[in-house]
């Protein structure tokens, strides 16, 4: 049988645009005398429409523009799909295969077998074929109703799913697994970064458990092949221990689909010769071209004058452009004004922050001319213990490595120097530092990067408290400081930008502080 695959993104609300993608493509699945033509889950409605579904309007007009679609597909080739109404507008989620100019085949209730596998069967041109959702459990029960399901000379199986670091290898291997129960078996998800989210794609074909051919991650992407004769695969998905380079390439289509969604070209970052901002230059250099990225340097009377080269170096190495602005003398104009509530007072927190919202003024001043977005450059392990300045450095229109821990930045650094030099070595090899004052160092306010990870990822991922955690080993205070400051700054980052998810625990999603943790 003659199969071709759809694997891109389909937004809510974009309903005109959805359709035409579909009918593109099966017109182009006709031409060719494809037998199938298949299309992921919430293609036509687009992936989590939510609410957008209860407005009249909008049931209206993907209810017609499902009939004008139905009303396309011939005898030849048919069409699986699925869709949240039925053809006459009321709501009712079904599996479809259309091909005739109707419905042929539709399952609205779904039953859910014991695999949490679900799905019906249908058959076209003398094929039983399996038509069904992949279950989001990753579970496959001991009592797996092998015969009913083995039934199918095929299995087609439709997904729409967001990229999650943790769970990945688990997807991964679930499909395969799946996979070797049929003799012939498609996957078929939507791809693309999406509201902050990266849909994995990476749709497959497998013939008797073996893996045919492979999509790749991230990227829109068709493929027309015959089910007895798919080729071998030419790459294989990426291993586990590649989980660094997935994580770099769903940033880089996070970035270039948030910015091509919201009709804009251009970034501008912050460059402080710090690892975190010589992370994400790259990555948007990568995602939106040199020409459209520039950087700003706002060294202050403390900064270092290795910070100041090691970022030029670095802009000068991915030839971008970017100028150097001393803060100092605006520094100073505010210290001047704001004496006579500073009088008496010693240095602190108060001159540290003034200094990190300056460059904020300074860096939204220039996205605001050049009519770019200014990407933000906060890690996971710094916005979980409130270590950033609101409407200073935690500002930007999305936060690009907001859900990746410090460690996790280091990671991608050398992943991304794997062939030259990007990144200068020295801002992969010094200590963290804010640079606010005279020789400041993250470490003199907060406890060991590696320490507040494993924390953060007991107490989030494993759901662990206090008292589980330190018989995990960590010391007892620094468990408490550590779960201390998350809670006590979960103000601060109900107000930062939208974070590129890559996990199943993003930080801005905090719920209520236990009476522990709350500020005396």
């Amino acid at each position: 049988m003659k199969v071709s695959i759809l694997q891109d993104t389909f937004f809510p609300g974009a309903w005109e645009d959805n359709f035409k993608k579909i009918s593109d493509f099966y017109k182009k699945a006709c031409r060719e005398k494809v037998d199938l033509a298949v299309i992921p889950t919430d293609a036509l409605c687009g992936f989590e429409p939510k609410s957008l579904l209860e407005y009249t309007d909008s049931s209206d007009k993907i209810a017609r523009l499902q009939k004008k679609l139905v009303r396309e597909v011939n005898r030849s080739t048919a069409l699986v799909f699925d869709t949240p109404f039925a053809l006459d507008g009321s709501f009712m989620p079904s599996l479809c295969v259309a091909w005739d100019s109707c419905i042929q085949f539709s399952v609205s209730q779904i039953p859910e077998c014991d695999t949490g596998l679900q799905g019906n069967m249908f058959e076209f041109k003398d094929t039983k074929i399996l038509l069904s959702y992949l279950s989001g459990s990753f579970v496959l029960q001991a009592s797996m109703d092998m015969v009913s399901l083995t039934e199918a000379d095929m299995a087609i199986f439709l997904d729409a799913r967001p990229f999650m670091v943790e769970s990945e290898r688990e997807r991964s291997r679930f499909i395969c697994q799946v996979a070797g129960m049929f003799d012939r078996m498609m996957y078929v998800a939507q791809s693309g970064g999406q509201a902050g989210r990266v849909l994995t794609g990476a749709s497959a074909y497998y013939r008797r458990g073996e893996c045919c051919v492979q999509f790749p991650y991230f990227k829109a992407h068709t493929a027309t092949f015959d089910t007895e004769a798919a080729p071998k695969p030419q790459r294989k998905t990426p291993a586990a221990d590649k989980e660094i380079a997935l994580i770099h390439d769903a940033l880089v289509c996070g970035i270039r689909d948030y910015f091509k969604h919201n009709g804009i070209k251009k970034a501008v970052i912050g460059l402080s010769g710090g690892i975190d901002s010589a992370v994400v230059l790259p990555l948007a250099v990568e995602a939106l071209g040199r020409q459209n990225v520039s950087g700003l340097m706002m060294p202050s009377q403390f900064s270092t004058d290795h910070s100041v080269k090691d970022a030029a170096k670095e802009a000068e190495n991915l030839q971008i452009y970017y100028e150097i602005i001393p803060i100092e003398p605006l520094y100073k104009a505010f210290m001047k004004q704001l004496a006579p509530v500073f009088k008496g007072t010693p240095f602190g927190l108060a001159e540290e922050n003034l200094q990190a919202r300056i460059r904020g003024n300074l860096l939204m001043a220039a996205a605001n001319k050049t009519d770019a977005m200014l990407l933000n450059t906060s890690n996971k392990s710094e916005a979980a213990c409130g270590y950033g300045t609101m409407y200073g450095d935690l500002c930007g229109g999305i936060s690009v490595i907001g859900d990746l821990y410090k460690s996790q930045v280091y990671a991608l650094a050398r992943y991304i120097n794997r062939k030259k030099e990007i990144i200068p070595q020295n801002c992969i090899d010094k200590a963290p530092s804010a640079e606010l004052r005279p020789g400041q160092k993250d470490s003199d306010s907060l406890p060991p990067y590696d320490l507040i990870e494993k924390v953060l990822r007991l107490h989030l991922e494993e759901k662990k408290d206090e008292k589980e955690i330190v018989k995990e080993g960590v010391d007892k205070e620094i468990t408490q400081k550590v779960l201390g400051l998350f809670y006590r700054n979960a103000y601060k980052r109900r107000q930062t930008p939208p974070v590129i998810r890559l996990s199943h625990t993003v930080l801005a999603e905090d719920t209520e502080i236990p009476a522990a943790y709350k500020r005396k």
